[in-house]
């Protein structure tokens, strides 16, 4: 069985609230009060609940209007009727203006019971609404409170690049409020270039839908460039339609460092910060297959450095090493690969080079070395070198040995001008 109505009867007249209530209850199982002042209806409203509220327009201390503005200000939803047998045209239509759902002359029942019925209807489908809205809204506080759990910066945008919405870390890496960010796009946030691109990506991945994973370089809050990685995926609406996207932001930029570092590391001689033998034999490969020729090749050996490190200290055949790599570095060519191959052996592969581009590059080094020989450095530098040139189809690891070859002989001519 249905619990009874409970009607609210807004009226100073007794006559016609007992005439009115006699026309519902043919209608309703109803419960009902009359009230005709403020005091009485903020008592019954504070103390009860009520299904829906008839009140009649003019009375001596009160009206139907002060009665609505007390409802609506407890922030009550109560369908709102106006009975009354003296309203007209304007006093109806700025009733309806003020939040009245509908007026009723006074004895027309035949008009009352169907609009109370409809508004009974109405008052159930706003209170599925509410209750709606607000399971959505703890959905939505509960998501925000996931995402804001994120490390990585998340946001989400429509299909038009405005943003709906993002996390805490994407706040901080982009160096704005969620209420900032709303309702912008990612040219409020990023430079025209950077912007221009993402944006890019963005439309090519709503016309096709699907997930989008690619490397950027970006700019945000600390002014930095970093390195990032972008994964984005579209979202679909209730109609099966594209409504958006949701991206998070990687930050690859100390992996990349880390990386980078370690690239360094493997082709790079730790002391002298040359190339290492590793690099030297992976460019002879390289260039052997290439087009380059002639290739020439020179090798170099610091004399002396056993002797040095012997009676001075490995620190002191260290400085000599690195003396002799600052020589070799300024007098080659930015497209030479400089390498030490060796504990006391360099070497040079020069592309396009042919003996006349060598002896000339030899001539600096000689030069180099003679500039270089000063009071600050109490070991004299002194360098024994060899150099071949390869034509195309002759194997570079030959043409290595004759260089290495002719060094050896360059050094066993320096020995015995020595004196003895």
């Amino acid at each position: 069985m249905s619990p009874p109505l409970r009607v609210l009867i807004i009226e100073d007249s007794e006559d016609d609230y007992f005439l009115l209530v006699r026309a519902l209850k043919r209608e309703f199982d109803i419960v009902t009060e009359r009230v005709d002042s403020e005091e009485s209806l903020r008592a019954n409203l504070h103390d009860k609940r009520w299904d829906i509220a008839l009140s009649d327009y003019f009375m001596p201390q009160f009206d139907a209007l002060a009665a609505l503005t007390l409802i609506q200000d407890m922030n009550l939803d109560i369908p709102f009727i106006i009975v009354s047998g003296k309203i007209g045209e304007f006093e109806a239509v700025k009733a309806m203006k003020a939040g009245a759902h509908d007026y009723i002359m006074k004895g027309d029942y035949t008009r009352l019971i169907p609009a109370i019925r409809r508004e009974l209807r109405e008052a159930v489908i706003r209170e599925e609404q509410r209750r709606t809205d607000h399971e959505l809204r703890e959905q939505l506080h509960f998501r925000q409170a996931l995402i804001d759990a994120i490390p990585a910066p998340i946001y989400f945008m429509d299909t038009s690049g405005i943003f709906l919405g993002c996390n805490k870390a994407f706040e901080t890496f982009s160096g704005h409020t969620q209420d900032e960010i709303i309702g912008k796009t990612i040219y409020s946030l990023m430079p025209p270039s950077l912007a221009k691109h993402t944006d890019s990506a963005d439309k090519e991945l709503f016309e096709h839908g699907g997930i989008q994973i690619y490397e950027s370089a970006i700019s945000f809050a600390d002014g930095a460039l970093h390195d990032v990685i972008f994964y984005k995926a579209t979202f679909t609406t209730t109609e099966k339609k594209i409504g958006g996207l949701v991206g998070t932001i990687l930050d690859i930029t100390e992996r990349k460092q880390t990386e980078e570092r370690l690239r360094y590391m493997s082709t790079h001689d730790p002391l002298t910060g040359l190339y290492n033998r590793a690099y030297f034999q992976e460019e002879m490969e390289r260039l052997e297959q290439g087009r380059q020729f002639p290739v020439s090749v020179v090798v170099f050996d610091v004399d002396r450095l056993k002797f040095v490190n012997d009676s001075q200290g490995h620190a002191a055949g260290d400085e000599l090493l690195i003396r002799a790599a600052l020589v070799l570095k300024g007098a080659f060519r930015a497209e030479d690969v400089v390498a030490r191959i060796g504990g006391d052996e360099f070497a040079v592969l020069l592309p396009s080079a042919d003996a006349d581009v060598v002896q000339e590059a030899l001539r600096r080094v000689v030069g180099k070395i003679e500039q270089g020989q000063t009071e600050n450095h109490p070991v004299a530098l002194s360098i024994s070198f060899g150099a071949a040139t390869a034509s195309k189809g002759d194997r570079l690891e030959e043409t290595l040995r004759l260089a290495d070859h002719r060094m050896y002989e360059n050094k066993f001519k320096k020995s015995c001008m020595l004196p003895a």
